[in-house]
């Protein structure tokens, strides 16, 4: 039955073998146990929520065109369970050394899985790092609860009377789709805004849902020249830090007239607002001190559902769930919501660029001189890899070139 390895092409030809093919009938050897093609297509088996495979059976396009125009919802329990099976699926890079003619696989990186997360976390870590040791708040000579800070977070979102939860995505979009008609750029407009009020600033952006599955974006800013906050306590004992500066409230839409106005009508503060008539936005000062939200804090805050792992046993786990609404956990269907959020409308969930590095101190990885031997070969599914190990297990095929 099949092919043996020296019949085969070339090792990674073993992909397309007939032994290792779906559309082969299984059989039983001479002694009535399964044949090697049954165990081969038993190896392969891989159990999902739907008949897609793991596949994201997406043009990007469409499905953005879909969602606007209501043929498809973020809220529809098949397309949830899509993205579920696609984080699980775990499909793999297939890299081939041009030295020694060996094949080598990893785990393709996607969101939500270990590779994912690895990744956001080291990234996480590099900005804390950069951050640390640093200072970018000094006391106000003659005030106690007041600083200047070049370190401000903010937090929008979006008015549900005005958008959809999926023309709020679409909203997040720096470019247009061809095809759809929709707001985008947002983010973009709120930051040129903030430029015009703090003047020169680096910006990371991370585009995070609510638990409703409506984006609220965080940002973080660092200004070249500093703001005034004072100190803040909340209902719940909780300190903040808040701009207090009435020049700059008043141009923020946090003025004593617009908070007034948001209490009798929110609405028609959201439209007044000067900066974002989106939705609300909120600003709060970072500080270093003890009980204040610091740098670290606020970065790790931007990251906090990009660096947990949902394919692996545990509190975030996707193991059993059959799609997303359904999820009483409210971290994670908030999770869930922003990888879908993200997925569906190609946004980048976390994203800073120059200006924000060279302002934190952020260096660039040195870059190594010496040229891999290894080069992407392609990306496999989950199923394609089992059988390729299954053949490799049971000797049909090797993992070392022709001899």
């Amino acid at each position: 039955m099949g092919t043996t390895p020296s019949q085969h092409p070339s090792r990674f030809d073993g992909l397309n073998c007939p032994a290792c093919s779906y559309g082969v009938k299984p059989e039983q050897g001479s002694d009535g146990r399964p044949s090697i093609i049954d165990e081969l297509l038993h190896s392969a088996e891989v159990r999902r929520r739907t008949d897609a495979g793991g596949d994201w059976p997406f043009e990007p396009g469409d499905l953005i065109r879909q969602l606007l125009d209501g043929e498809l919802s973020l809220y529809d329990s098949h397309l949830q369970a899509l993205l579920l099976d696609w984080i699980e699926a775990e499909d793999h890079n297939v890299f081939l050394n041009q030295e020694t003619g060996v094949f080598t696989y990893a785990l393709s990186a996607k969101r939500g899985n270990k590779v994912y997360a690895t990744r956001k976390s080291k990234k996480r870590n590099e900005i804390e790092a950069a951050l640390d040791g640093k200072e970018f708040d000094i006391p106000v000579k003659g005030f106690r609860n007041r600083r200047y800070t070049r370190l401000l977070l903010t937090t929008v979102n979006f008015d549900r009377e005005q958008y959809t939860a999926e023309e709020a995505w679409a909203a997040l979009r720096s470019t247009p789709t061809e095809g759809a008609d929709y707001e985008y750029n947002v983010m973009n407009n709120l930051n040129a805004n903030i430029s015009k009020i703090f003047g020169k600033h680096g910006t990371l952006t991370a585009k995070e849902a609510q638990s409703s599955g409506y984006p609220a974006p965080h940002c973080i800013y660092v200004l070249d020249k500093p703001v005034m906050v004072e100190e803040h306590r909340g209902k719940g004992g909780n300190e903040s830090w808040r701009i207090c500066d009435p020049r700059i409230l008043d141009r923020i839409g946090k003025g004593p007239l617009m908070r007034k106005l948001c209490r009798t009508d929110h609405r028609k503060a959201i439209r007044m607002n000067p900066i974002w008539k989106h939705g609300f936005i909120d600003f709060e000062g970072i500080v270093k001190g003890d009980g204040s939200r610091s740098g670290r804090d606020t970065v790790s805050y931007a990251f906090k559902y990009l660096v947990k792992c949902l394919t692996e046993d545990g509190k975030s786990s996707i193991k059993n769930l059959p799609d997303i609404s359904s999820v009483k956990d409210k971290g994670l269907r908030t999770m869930l919501f922003t990888h879908l959020g993200n997925k569906c409308f190609r946004t980048r969930d976390v994203s800073f660029g120059k200006g924000f590095k060279d302002r934190i101190g952020l260096l660039p990885e040195p870059k190594s001189e010496e040229k891999s031997p290894w080069k992407l070969v392609k990306t496999i599914t989950e199923q394609e890899f089992n059988l390729i190990q299954a053949c490799i297990r049971l000797g049909l095929v090797d993992n070392t070139p022709n001899s």
